[in-house]
């Protein structure tokens, strides 16, 4: 039998069949599925002409199943059964699943929150392994196509297909070296934007919010160094004049490491939301929807004070 032959039969008759085979009767295999008895005899009908044979046929006792009849009741229990099992619910224990999950992801993103994530999943899910790339511009077709499993840390629009949940914001912070002249002076709009500046660029084009918001006060700021190393950036400014703007997470974390201060920016700027984002084929499945709750959980576990300035503070002293 093709598949158009196949398309072409009501598989639904086999529930009822089972129900025949079983009771031998048809007013209980009617109850039994919740339908009328001329209902049940009238798919009785249909199923012999399905198999070209009577199936039940009347003796003084009630119903007799004829040879064929016989032939097929195991072999419908068994086909129902696995039906039964296809379609069951899946159960996922994080402790018995294995693979690998591909994430994209720019360095801050890994820096943030994959160590607690590995700590996690060595716990958890020992044998659920993770593999970070880099972010690429086409990161969509990477998604559609399954060479990734999920981007993490890079806006988007609506995009077909792809499901999106924001995993924090943070504000942003203005880094210098210590020791920056621009540090011994007001802390000004005009005096930040005629500094020389770093900018941090996955894409090597554009120069995102910090330029928007100067745009609108009708100023223009010189980018000296432009880079796609978000991590890497505040040791540059450590050795150098420039001055970044950097969300503020990466500031606060290695201001301890390395001989920077941190200005709160002295213009508004929207804070960096860092989405995480996935593809429709692995919008259901078991081991992905654990490890994006997971991610999720450990993003809200970051330090808010590290994310956010607090509303009374103007700076943090060098």
């Amino acid at each position: 039998m093709d598949p158009s032959e196949l398309a072409g039969q009501d598989l639904n008759l086999l529930v009822a069949l089972h129900a025949l085979l079983r009771e031998r009767h048809v007013s209980r295999a009617a109850a039994q599925l919740g339908v009328s008895q001329p209902a049940m005899s009238r798919t009785l009908a249909r199923l012999r002409e399905m198999f070209d044979d009577p199936l039940l046929v009347r003796v003084k006792a009630g119903m007799q199943p004829t040879a064929r009849a016989l032939d097929l009741h195991p072999q419908v229990e068994t086909i129902l059964a696995e039906v039964r099992e296809l379609i069951r619910p899946v159960e996922f224990s994080p402790a018995t699943v294995s693979g690998t999950i591909r994430v994209a992801a720019p360095d801050i993103v890994v820096y943030m929150l994959v160590p607690a994530l590995m700590r996690s999943l060595a716990a958890q899910a020992p044998g659920l392994d993770l593999d970070i790339v880099s972010w690429r511009p086409n990161w969509r077709e990477d998604l559609e196509r399954g060479e990734i499993d999920l981007c993490v840390g890079i806006p988007s629009g609506v995009e077909t297909n792809i499901y999106a949940r924001t995993l924090f914001e943070s504000d942003w912070a203005c880094v210098l070296r210590k020791g920056h002249p621009a540090l011994r002076a007001q802390w000004t709009l005009e005096r930040f934007a005629a500094l020389d500046h770093m900018l941090v660029s996955l894409t090597g084009r554009g120069g995102g919010q910090v330029d928007a918001a100067l745009a609108a006060h009708d100023l223009e700021r010189h980018v000296a160094l432009r880079v796609p190393y978000p991590v890497l950036t505040p040791l540059l400014v450590a050795e150098t004049d420039l001055v970044l703007t950097t969300p503020r997470w990466l500031a606060r974390k290695l201001a301890s490491e390395v001989r920077i201060a941190i200005r709160r920016p002295p213009i508004a700027i929207p804070p960096l939301r860092a989405p995480m984002l996935w593809h429709e084929r692995s919008h259901r499945d078991p081991a992905h929807l654990w490890f994006r709750g997971l991610l999720a959980e450990l993003a809200g576990e970051l330090d808010a004070k590290a994310l956010r300035w607090c509303p009374r503070q103007d700076r943090v002293r060098s």
